[in-house]
């Protein structure tokens, strides 16, 4: 049965690329496809993309369909600044860095958002290992300072202190690596921010 075949194929990836299909399953129909979506046997997370009901269990898992879906890209600001407890707060949408054009993506997992950095912008990443899938994401040094780049609205000391930053995760970081990505912008006034922000973390 071919849904024995994409159910195999689907536990393999983290998600299911029309590309894959034609790979591993060549000859599938557009048309079983779309039939089995209909009787809930496949979610498809965007046109193009399609994965089991229950496949993804994780944060990675989540993180890794990011990756996949739009490429490339790194998950980065709230996102990853969460996942390395720098905010306390759940985030409910995926945000990624990318080299394309920024992109918001609604699916049935959770709200994929897609911010666009220049390419010398995207560095900064790491691969993180789940149980099932791989993900690219920003280093917590890197997370902050994508943070700083994009929230073009935090601008003052006040803005700082509301967003809630963990003081004792943030004064953990490497100082001199977050200065030293920041140089990499070569941006007066994203330097100038991050002096700020340290000030503001180091009293907090």
């Amino acid at each position: 049965m071919r849904l024995n075949e994409f159910a195999d194929l689907a536990r393999k990836l983290p998600v299911v690329s029309l590309a894959d299909l034609g790979l591993f399953m060549p000859g599938l129909r557009q048309e079983t496809i779309s039939r089995w979506k209909r009787d809930g046997k496949v979610i498809m997370v965007t046109p193009g993309f399609y994965t089991l009901p229950g496949v993804v269990h994780d944060e990675i898992d989540v993180y890794a369909v990011a990756n996949r879906i739009y490429t490339p890209s790194c998950i980065s600001v709230e996102s990853a600044l969460s996942y390395h407890g720098i905010i306390p707060e759940t985030v409910l949408s995926v945000t990624s860095v990318c080299t394309r054009k920024t992109r918001r993506i609604e699916s049935p997992l959770c709200v994929f958002s897609y911010r666009t950095v220049q390419p010398e912008f995207f560095f900064g990443c790491q691969v993180l290992q789940g149980i099932r899938n791989k993900c690219l994401m920003a280093t917590p040094e890197k997370a902050v300072v994508d943070f700083l780049y994009l929230r073009r609205s935090v601008r003052t000391e006040n803005d700082m202190h509301e967003l809630r930053f963990d003081g004792e995760v943030f004064n953990s970081l490497d100082l001199g690596l977050l200065t030293n990505i920041a140089d990499r912008f070569a941006k007066k006034w994203l330097k100038k921010k991050l002096s700020m922000l340290i000030e503001v973390m180091r009293n907090a």
